[in-house]
């Protein structure tokens, strides 16, 4: 660890009390299943439509090749810096540190774009349940209060909480998709009323797996990909627990395999049943028009409830794991002190990153303010779907910042690839290779599909948002900001450069 000194001491400090249970409640809050089933599905489907759960089949399929290379990564190399210390020890101290950067900078943004997502939803059950037009942003705020509170004690208490959270959304949820499937799609639009649908009471439709079946194209579906694959982001967060776990090595790769299984499986029952109950290709035009996913096909406003109620809670303890991941990530940086030193603290008492955990804290309120206040209303409107109401503020938040983070993080899949490509070329690991191969390659074609409409209009004559076509310059900018700083501290802080990609490990 690093002193309030600056000086490195032995060890990394940390308190091994976690076992596999909380591993897995980490890796499995950051990916939130119950939030991202019934609101990030939305996004995904702005493009794939009803083909949207053949976009999260591939999405599955893609993160195991990921989750694979993390996993080999986490057998021999037990660091809080996780993507960062396998990136640089894998390739090399050049993409290490532009990896890290990345991936630090993509949980920052992805945590505010979270906590704007449970105010948007606690609003949105408060106006459903009493009429009331309540403002996103006090229940963000409470958020807020809630994760540093959580995050700055006992690590314990944080995973155990989640991991609760998770099993109650999760079954609340696949009984709402089961109930859905079992009516069958609506013999008219749920959104206007009067549209008929195609195959009304349609309970088994295949379409939902191939885009022409669907009326998508195949682009639409690997736009959908990458958002397939945001909704797993955060399988490999385990693994920044290493240090505080007593078994990390046989832990965190099982937390991080099992949790994409799970959560495939989950995610695929959940988009069929929404693409099912908005009709499938009725889905392409009514799915885009309602941020509410599952909710707006439930089969009262009882149920509807019980979504959004479910998508609320998962998204807070989403957040709190968001932010622990990022803020052992910003530790791990400091410690090695290619980042400030005073990031690499842990609070004395506590055993926490403390100044990490306040520096993301504030990172977040700075995000969702300015994009907020830097953006007419009617434009926050048009990337909302053409909500304006209280709640028109964290959808646009929320779809802005988590636009931005997913070619970041995708990008840090490729880099990751590489590095398992090249660590298995060194030691000779076939296996290693080839997931690391398929890791490069998936990634590659995630940053593809989360870029491709920022150049690309949604259709023929649609002007693309300004906020949209912004997406790929803000991820370079952020890019090459990495770059600068590492060429700066490989010219003028050659000993910090060698130190790069430590392993603090007591075992």
């Amino acid at each position: 660890m690093v002193t309030d000194a600056g000086a490195p001491a032995v060890g990394g400090g940390f308190h091994r009390t976690l076992g596999l249970r909380d591993v897995v409640a980490q890796s499995l809050s950051v990916i939130a299943p119950a939030m991202s089933g019934a609101f990030l599905t939305y996004l995904a489907s702005t493009k794939a439509g009803g083909a949207t759960p053949l976009a999260y089949l591939l999405g599955t399929l893609a993160m195991l090749a990921v989750g694979g290379t993390v996993a080999l990564f986490a057998r021999s190399l037990s660091s809080a810096g996780s993507m960062y210390t396998y990136i640089t020890r894998g390739a090399n101290r050049g993409l290490g540190f532009l990896g890290g950067w990345c991936y630090a900078a993509a949980f920052l943004v992805l945590g505010g774009a979270v906590l704007c997502g449970f105010g948007f939803f606690t609003a949105n059950l408060v106006a459903l349940l009493t009429g009331a037009d309540p403002d996103w942003y006090w229940f963000s705020l409470a958020g807020l209060v809630v994760i540093a509170l959580m995050s700055l004690y006992d690590i314990r208490a944080s995973t155990r909480t989640q991991l609760a959270i998770l099993l109650v959304t999760m079954v609340a949820l696949l009984v709402v998709a089961v109930v859905v499937i079992a009516v069958g799609s609506p013999a008219v639009s749920v959104i206007d009323g009067t549209t008929p649908v195609d195959g009304a009471g349609t309970r088994f439709d295949p379409g939902a797996f191939w885009p022409s079946a669907a009326g998508v194209p195949w682009t639409g579906v690997l736009f959908g990909l990458s958002f397939a694959m945001l909704s797993f982001t955060g399988a490999e967060a385990s693994a920044v627990l290493s240090e505080e776990t007593r078994d990390p090595r046989r832990a965190v790769p099982r937390a991080v395999v099992g949790s994409i299984v799970v959560a495939g499986l989950f995610y695929l029952v959940i988009t069929y049943a929404t693409a099912v109950g908005f009709g499938v290709r009725q889905a392409a035009t009514d799915w885009p028009a309602s941020v509410a996913g599952l909710a707006a096909v439930a089969p009262s406003d009882a149920v509807a409830a019980v979504v959004l109620a479910c998508a609320a809670l998962a998204s807070l303890f989403c957040a709190l794991g968001v932010h622990i991941a990022v803020s052992r990530v910003l530790f791990a940086m400091g410690r090695e002190r290619v980042l400030p030193a005073w990031l690499g603290v842990l609070h004395p008492r506590w055993g926490t990153p403390w100044r990490a955990i306040g520096l993301d804290l504030v990172v977040w309120v700075l995000l969702a303010a300015g994009a907020v206040l830097l953006t007419s209303r009617e434009s926050q409107v048009a990337l909302a779907g053409g909500l304006d109401d209280g709640l028109t503020g964290g959808v646009f938040v929320f779809t802005f910042l988590a636009g931005i983070g997913t070619p970041l993080v995708m990008a840090v899949y490729l880099m990751l690839g590489v590095a398992g490509v090249a660590q298995g070329r060194r030691t000779g690991r076939t296996g290693f290779q080839v997931v690391g191969a398929l890791a490069a390659l998936v990634g590659a074609l995630a940053v593809f599909g989360g870029l491709y409409y920022s150049f690309a209009p949604a259709a023929p004559g649609v002007p693309i948002p300004l906020q949209t076509a912004m997406v790929p310059w803000v991820c370079l900018a952020v890019a090459a900001a990495g770059g600068a700083v590492a060429a700066w501290t490989r010219k003028r802080r050659r000993e910090v450069w060698a130190d790069m990609g430590q392993v603090f490990d007591e075992l």
